[in-house]
């Protein structure tokens, strides 16, 4: 009978064993998947950083420009390995001129070319009489169409009409 004690009580305390690493295995399960959604969640906070500070940055080269040329040449300054337009499209004195830019980084958020690319900040400049309008937009690189858009920013800037005597 005494064998018999000892048997029940070595299951009891086998089972309670099981019951103990069976809530630890689902408690460790909890935890992995919160660390998993604040990692996500942090890379798409830094991605949304980024592209945030890289519109603002292209719209205050723009908006301290004082016309659409200049505005083009400080951007290739600043970024040289965007795609520009042909100088023929953008130069023409027209009531209407819209030009498209793209400026690519890479993943690590740092200016690169086209084939390093690994988001797009589409640009797209309008200037109409004395205003230039600027539309940004930063994507993935992917399909224009299928990306989603990280981030939207619109910006306008009024070009001052300056006469002989105000030119700097």
């Amino acid at each position: 009978m005494v064998h018999r004690s000892r048997a029940r009580s070595s299951s009891l305390f086998l089972m309670e064993l099981i019951l103990a690493i069976l809530f630890f295995s689902v408690a460790s399960a909890v935890c992995v998947e919160f660390f998993v959604k604040s990692h996500l969640l942090s890379r798409d906070s830094e991605v949304l950083t980024h592209a945030v500070n890289e519109c603002a940055g292209a719209a205050e080269i723009i908006c301290t420009s004082e016309s659409l040329e200049e505005s083009i040449h400080l951007l290739m300054q600043c970024y040289p390995e965007g795609e520009y337009p042909e100088m023929e499209d953008w130069t023409e004195e027209k009531d209407l001129v819209q030009v498209d830019i793209s400026l690519y980084y890479d993943t690590d958020h740092m200016p690169c070319g086209l084939d390093a690319a690994e988001y797009i900040l589409a640009i797209c400049l309008t200037r109409e009489a004395q205003m230039i309008r600027a539309d940004f937009e930063m994507c993935r690189n992917a399909d224009m169409q299928e990306a989603p858009v990280i981030y939207r920013l619109q910006a306008k800037h009024h070009i001052p009409r300056r006469t002989e005597r105000h030119e700097r």
